[in-house]
C-alpha cells in the first residue's frame, strides 16, 4: 500500500501493531523517493477525534525543531498519518536479558539515553512512551534511539514530567540491579533512592545529578572499589529500613507498660482495706 500526500510518497511495508482498541495501525513503512533512506514508522490514525487530539503533539510546527524523529504528519484517505524515525537492532529488554554488559557499559548506557532524550526534546507523551526497555534500541557503540510505536495513546493528554521521571526509576532499578542489590556503590544506591522518592522536580536536575555520579562511580569501578557491601554494611542498611516499624512498636510498648502500671499502682476503693464509707446515697440513709 502506497500513501501520497504532496511531493511525498511512502510505502507501508510491513504491519507492526494495531493499538488504541483498534483507531491506530502502525507499519513500518518507506520513502519511495528517498529508499536509501532507512525506514520509517508509520502511524495509521483511523479516529479522526483521535487524530484532533495527537494534533498539537505531531505535527512539526507545533514540536521542537531539535525532535527530529518526528518526520512529517497529514491526512491522506480519511486517515491521519505521522511519520516517525524507525529504529532496528537489539531493544534494550533484550540487552537487558542478556545480561552481557559489564558496569562500566551499563553507566554508558544511562549516560546516553539522557544525552539523546535532552537532544531530541520531544514533548513529554513521546518521552513517556520512548522510556520503554521495548522502545530503546541500542546499537554496538552503545548508542541509543527510540521507537514510537503509542503504546499508551489513551494516557497522552494525562502525561506529567512526574510519570517520566517514574519511567527513568524503573530503568535505573533495571540497569543496575546487580549493584542496588549488592549495595556495592553508595552513590548509585542514593542515587536510585532519591529518583524514586521524588527528590527531583525536573528531568534535568536528575540528568545533572547523575552526571555527577557517573565520574565518581566510574573511577572507583576501574579502581576495583565497587564491591558488594559487607555483612555489617547489609545489616545496617536493612535495619535502617527498620526504624519506623520499630518506632511504632515501641511507642506502642510503653502506651501499654504505662497502663499496666497505673492499673497496678492506683490505689482501688473497692479492693482496699480503707474503703470509702458513704453515709447518704440520695433520699437513702445507710446505717
Amino acid at each position: 500500500m502506497v500513501i501520497k500526500f504532496q511531493d511525498k510518497q511512502y510505502e507501508l511495508i510491513s504491519k507492526i501493531k494495531t493499538t488504541g482498541s483498534g483507531a491506530i495501525d502502525i507499519y513500518t513503512a518507506c520513502d519511495t523517493a528517498k529508499s536509501t533512506d532507512g525506514t520509517y514508522t508509520a502511524v495509521c490514525v483511523n479516529d479522526m477525534e483521535l487524530a484532533r487530539k495527537l494534533v498539537p503533539v505531531t505535527t512539526k510546527a507545533n514540536t521542537n525543531y531539535t525532535f527530529k524523529d518526528l518526520h512529517t504528519s497529514f491526512n491522506a484517505d480519511g486517515r491521519y498519518y505521522v511519520i516517525f524515525s524507525h529504529a532496528d537492532g537489539k531493544t534494550l529488554q533484550q540487552a537487558i536479558e542478556t545480561g552481557n554488559y559489564n558496569l562500566t557499559e551499563r553507566l554508558q548506557l544511562m549516560k546516553n539515553i539522557f544525552a539523546q532524550i535532552f537532544l531530541l526534546n520531544m514533548p513529554e507523551c513521546f518521552l513517556y512512551e520512548v522510556l520503554r526497555k521495548d522502545n530503546i534500541v541500542v546499537d554496538e557503540a552503545l548508542g541509543i534511539q527510540f521507537n514510537y510505536f503509542f503504546t499508551e495513546v489513551d494516557y497522552y493528554w494525562k502525561v506529567q514530567e512526574k510519570d517520566c521521571m517514574n519511567r527513568v526509576s524503573g530503568l535505573i532499578q533495571e540497569l543496575f540491579a546487580k549493584e542496588l542489590e549488592q549495595k556495592s556503590s553508595r552513590e548509585l544506591m542514593k542515587f536510585a533512592r532519591d529518583v524514586e522518592d521524588g527528590r527531583f522536580a525536573y528531568l534535568w536536575d536528575c540528568y545533572v545529578a547523575y552526571d555527577n555520579l557517573y565520574e565518581t562511580v566510574l573511577i572507583k569501578n576501574e579502581q576495583q572499589q565497587v564491591k558488594p557491601g559487607r555483612i555489617w554494611w547489609r545489616a545496617w542498611e536493612k535495619l535502617k529500613k527498620m526504624f519506623p516499624k520499630i518506632r511504632a512498636v515501641l511507642a506502642a510498648a510503653l502506651i501499654l507498660s504505662a497502663a499496666v502500671y497505673l492499673l497496678l499502682t492506683l490505689p482501688n476503693p473497692v479492693m482496699s482495706d480503707n474503703g470509702i464509707s458513704f453515709q447518704k446515697i440520695g433520699t437513702l440513709e445507710v446505717k
